[in-house]
């Protein structure tokens, strides 16, 4: 069955519906739903990042948003938490997320369009990887590195940032590694955005 999404106007009026494959074949506008999580450890923090699957159409293997996925038909902001669950295996409350409004975007590759209104939250993760269960169709891994190394990279003052993570559906039993990242091995979203994110990750940990 087809994936149905809502078309939405510019302010962010429902103004039709229409599968998920004509809505990027068309460059049709909807909304979706991104979560970061966020790990504090001493005082830094480190955002943690998914790697899309090699099989993915958009962005195969490049770093990516902790988990984010479109918005069906009918369905709000709130509704977008079941991401976490299906993508990385964590059952969150909507209200656990802190808001950070919408972005719009605008992403083109061969075949397809896609034109977003972004729902994008945060949420301080204090667990462990072992509690982390990776959707193996579209997630390869999950790191994190330092946010002052990865705001350095994407203002080009440094080369290389160092991640850390682990590849595989589960921590005890995938792949741990280190690895140097470049700026063009994450999804290419707006520097814009990515700012947005950035210093919004940086007020939460100044508030602790």
């Amino acid at each position: 069955m087809a994936e149905m999404l809502d078309i939405m106007g510019p302010d962010l009026q429902v103004i039709g519906v229409a599968d998920r494959e004509r809505v990027h074949r068309e460059g049709l506008w909807h909304h979706t739903f991104d979560c970061w999580l966020y790990r504090r450890v001493e005082g830094k923090i480190y955002p943690l990042f998914q790697l899309r699957h090699p099989d993915k159409k958009a962005h195969p293997h490049q770093l990516d948003i902790t988990a984010a996925g479109h918005l069906l038909s009918g369905e709000g902001r709130k509704d977008g938490v079941r991401e976490l669950e299906e993508e990385l295996g964590l059952s969150l409350h909507p209200e656990e997320l802190v808001y950070l409004g919408v972005h719009r975007e605008e992403m083109r590759g061969e075949g397809w369009i896609d034109r977003e209104h972004r729902h994008v939250h945060l949420h301080q993760f204090r667990g462990g990887w072992e509690d982390f269960r990776l959707q193996p169709s579209e997630v390869s891994g999950l790191f994190e590195a330092e946010l002052s190394e990865v705001v350095q990279l994407m203002e080009g003052k440094r080369g290389t940032a160092r991640f850390q993570g682990f590849t595989g559906t589960e921590a005890s039993t995938g792949r741990h590694e280190e690895r140097r990242v470049t700026w063009d091995e994450l999804v290419p979203h707006s520097k814009e955005y990515y700012r947005t994110v950035f210093q919004a990750l940086e007020a939460q940990g100044n508030q602790e």
